[in-house]
């Protein structure tokens, strides 16, 4: 719909014909009143009216869009979360319910909520799983050979995974953590996936040269690393007021680099000035002063991880 003009309580009079046109069956004119309601007021009553007002006509995917505008507030009240819930298991969309599910294990909600929330996802699953097996089986296949595929391309088909149930997603990313040839990037998307799905079991990875093993729950996501979060608080320190253009250069060849390194960035980095220092004489030439002695050791590592970012295959 276009933009709507408001006039004086044009709001409740939307919300009005809305929910005369639902007792009347009538879904699109209740989506039309409720989304020009909500273009007005993002209110989450209006939300709500609108995304049930969808899923009663026949579109679930575009309810949960909407819905997901709001996500926070749905968290925030048990009978919201189960609508939320049980639209993304409508959706299909496994991955997000679990990662949505760990998420409220450790917020403000009765254990047998959390109990009777985890029964729901599992009971889809299950479903899925026994009615879906040749779409499982296709999905498993492409994730297996997604090297082969351009980055968009694997990047677009790692979300389509979302839809695997969360056991059948964990096995089908296996292959691609220890294949020497995928995309940082893409192992990256696929690790903090495992972290936000609390995923308990040992995972082997190729890391470099080296196999590695790794327990998702014990570790954090990328953007959270104590050490990565230094290395850029010493960056900053130094170019925020003396070039703020270099520094979000920087930052981005930096947090590129991040990619190959984690999750074992911990083991290598052990002075974060240091660190720093040595990204900034790597990108700026050897004019550069740096601040600290860097040593032989971390100015190798940098070089090689700038050399592999510029190789990057996007």
């Amino acid at each position: 719909m276009g933009d709507i003009t408001q006039f004086p309580d044009q709001y409740d009079r939307l919300i009005r014909m809305g929910k005369v046109a639902l007792n009347q069956q009538n879904w699109q004119q209740a989506c039309d009143h409720f989304e020009a309601a909500y273009q007005l007021e993002q209110t989450l009553s209006a939300n709500l009216l609108w995304s049930s007002a969808l899923i009663e006509a026949g579109d679930p995917q575009t309810a949960l869009t909407i819905v997901e505008e709001q996500q926070a507030d749905y968290l925030q009240q048990t009978d919201l979360v189960r609508f939320y819930l049980a639209l993304l298991l409508n959706n299909h969309r496994f991955i997000t319910a679990n990662q949505v599910w760990e998420a409220l294990r450790h917020a403000t909600i009765a254990p047998q909520v959390i109990k009777t929330l985890r029964m729901m996802i599992t009971a889809a699953e299950l479903e899925y799983q026994a009615n879906h097996q040749a779409a499982i089986q296709k999905q498993a296949e492409g994730l297996y050979n997604l090297t082969a595929h351009p980055l968009a391309e694997q990047l677009a088909m790692l979300t389509q995974a979302e839809q695997l149930p969360r056991n059948v997603y964990v096995t089908s990313i296996a292959p691609i953590l220890t294949n020497p040839y995928s995309h940082a990037f893409v192992k990256t998307t696929v690790i903090e996936t495992l972290v936000q799905l609390n995923i308990e079991q040992l995972v082997t990875m190729q890391w470099f040269e080296q196999t590695k093993t790794f327990v998702p729950a014990d570790i954090q996501l990328m953007e959270e690393s104590p050490t990565f979060n230094a290395v850029l608080a010493a960056l900053n320190e130094q170019l925020a007021t003396e070039d703020p253009t270099l520094l979000a250069q920087v930052m981005a060849d930096v947090e590129m680099g991040f990619a190959y390194l984690y999750p074992f960035e911990a083991e290598i980095m052990y002075n974060p000035t240091e660190w720093a220092q040595a990204w900034l004489k790597q990108l700026l030439g050897p004019d550069y002063t740096a601040s600290v002695v860097i040593s032989e050791k971390i100015q190798d590592w940098v070089k090689k991880l700038q050399e592999m970012t510029g190789k990057l295959d996007f």
